[in-house]
């Protein structure tokens, strides 16, 4: 009872009644008490009505000031939990088939729950009836409906149930899910009309966040361009370009790892470059088979939603494939791959059409890059071959005219010291000439056998750390053009194992290495020699680095000796013929 006096009363029922009229409420009489709760209870409606417009407003401000499209869902069913006090709230995004769920965002499940629960749904029961049926769905008790199925061992209870579409334009994006009410009870009409509202508004945050995502991606794409045929024309060399492209593909995409792969021969494909990964995959050889053969001989553009089975790439769950051609126009791939297993596509179509187009502008650049290193190739070897004509034509008869001078000068000498210092200059013109014309023969080939010399002199001057000297280095005759590709590692392996048991056991002041091409025809041959002025031995304490260099010398059908005494220092000699090297090269070539 209301403890008021009869005035109070009185003046309280004038009220009432103006209040009555106001909410649609008959006047007539009643007891006091029971008016003024129906008032109060129509007043606390209005209130609450109020905090609801209010609570909506503020969740379409909170999901609209943010252009992540991840970010916006998970504010999306943050919103809708505050909104219509529900304990659980999913939003399922629906797969570009529409058939099922490719994400699903969920609050009010703790990660452990979560990791109990196991694998997030994709799209069955309850949750696939409002795909098929994209409607406002409000349940007592799910666990009564017919399609209510598929909830794991360790799902939480669940009781009343609220589903409502969050469509983008006309397409039905995905579907907000919320069950067990706080306080008990079920979802009310306002539950539901607050919650058709908020997903109206989701739609247009989701669209417009989608869209600033899709800007965004262009302009990365764009840039990535850029910087690819920047990098181009500072003239970078192959599998540096090629990792700049796996990288720029992976950062764009927010991969986990990007390959290219490049055609080897006609049945394997080899990968050329990683990132994102362990760099012991570069140079993996691959079947050319299955969805890499699909790609590289049919340019076909292929989506790996269970993953791709290369050696070393066993934790990739989702990938994609897109043409790549590579310079000289050899057939390749450009994957890009998530260690996160997908429903449905992984990427958008949008995304695919730029890492296809992004895939072409780089295929083009190198082919770009690659011409141009062919142009300035070939202007080398032009002026190479202007050097070679002009040492020819007029340095080598300037020097046989001048020895052909001093032999008759010779002749006209007395003194026996004038004659052999003659002599010997003219000695010193013949080889002198030998040498320009081994020079003359190496520029005018084409390059592609040279750098044994380079390699040579890399090896003396690394030695040098080890014999605390620089060894003295002779090379004789056309040593690049004579010496074929087949012959040079066990060359280089003679040389760098002669220097190093010099270092390991001579100690010497001195070292001489001399490498030479000597003979024509059948007899042509090249000679490794290194000589040392070291402890020298009669019996080598160690013979397996002799041997070896023996059994590389007998399978060349060459030879090779060792001339050393204690005290008198050590010379190593290994030769091996050219002529059947030279006759039938790596390649089987003549």
């Amino acid at each position: 009872m209301l403890l008021l006096s009869p005035s109070q009363q009185a003046e309280l029922r004038i009220e009432t009644n103006r209040a009555s009229r106001l909410f649609g409420v008959t006047e007539y009489e009643e007891p006091l008490e029971s008016l003024l709760r129906r008032v109060l209870t129509r007043v606390e409606g209005v209130v609450a009505a109020e905090g609801r417009v209010r609570s909506l407003l503020d969740a379409v401000t909170a999901i609209a000031g943010n252009l992540d499209v991840r970010q916006t869902l998970e504010r999306i069913v943050a919103a809708a939990a505050d909104l219509a006090a529900a304990r659980y709230v999913a939003l399922g995004v629906i797969d570009h088939e529409g058939e099922g769920l490719s994400e699903f965002i969920t609050h009010g499940v703790s990660e452990q729950d979560a990791t109990r629960i196991g694998p997030l749904p994709s799209g069955h029961g309850i949750l696939g009836l409002l795909i098929s049926e994209p409607k406002p769905l409000r349940l007592h008790d799910l666990r009564d409906h017919p399609k209510s199925y598929g909830f794991p061992e360790n799902h939480p209870p669940m009781s009343s149930f609220l589903g409502v579409p969050v469509r983008v334009g006309e397409r039905v994006f995905g579907n907000l899910y919320l069950t067990d009410k706080f306080g008990g009870g079920d979802f009310s009409d306002e539950d539901e009309h607050a919650v058709i509202a908020l997903a109206a508004a989701a739609g247009v945050a989701v669209e417009n966040a989608r869209l600033y995502g899709t800007v965004r991606r262009r302009e990365q794409w764009l840039d990535a361009n850029l910087q690819i045929q920047q990098a181009f024309l500072r003239k970078v060399d192959l599998d540096t370009a090629l990792h700049l492209v796996s990288s720029k593909a992976r950062e764009v995409l927010g991969a986990d790892v990007a390959m290219v792969v490049l055609e080897q021969d006609d049945a394997t494909l080899q990968v050329r470059a990683v990132d994102g990964e362990p760099d012991d995959l570069i140079e993996t050889t691959l079947p050319r088979e299955g969805a890499l053969a699909d790609v590289v001989d049919r340019a076909a553009t292929v989506r790996l939603a269970e993953g791709l089975r290369i050696p070393g790439l066993d934790s990739v769950a989702s990938a994609m494939l897109v043409p790549f051609t590579g310079p000289g126009g050899a057939g390749g791939a450009l994957l890009v791959g998530t260690r996160t297993a997908r429903r449905g596509r992984w990427l958008a179509e949008d995304d695919v059409h730029a890492l296809q187009g992004f895939g072409a502008q780089a295929a083009i650049a190198m082919d770009r890059a690659q011409a141009q290193q062919d142009r300035a190739a070939l202007a080398v070897l032009a002026d190479r071959d202007r050097i070679a004509r002009d040492l020819h034509d007029v340095v080598i008869q300037r020097l046989f005219a001048t020895g052909l001078t001093l032999e008759s000068t010779v002749r006209r000498v007395v003194e026996p010291e004038v004659v052999e210092r003659l002599r010997g200059a003219v000695v010193d013109l013949d080889t002198t000439i030998r040498d320009i014309r081994g020079t003359i023969f190496e520029l005018s080939r084409d390059g592609s056998a040279a750098g044994l010399r380079t390699q040579i002199r890399d090896i003396t001057a690394i030695a040098r750390d080890t014999l605390g000297l620089r060894p003295d280095l002779v090379l004789e005759g056309p040593i690049d053009s004579a010496v074929p590709d087949s012959l040079r590692p066990d060359l280089i392996a003679v040389l760098m194992e002669s220097l190093s048991n010099a270092a390991r056991h001579a100690s010497p002041t001195s070292v001489e290495v001399r490498v030479a091409v000597e003979g024509s025809g059948p007899d042509l041959s090249v000679l490794a020699e290194v000589r040392d002025d070291g402890k020298g031995f009669s019996t080598p304490d160690h013979e397996s680095g002799l041997r070896n260099m023996r059994q590389r010398a007998q399978a060349r059908g060459g030879s090779f000796s060792v001339e050393s005494a204690p005290g008198a220092g050590t010379v190593i000699r290994w030769r091996a013929p050219l002529a059947d090297e030279v006759a039938t090269d790596t390649d089987g070539k003549p």
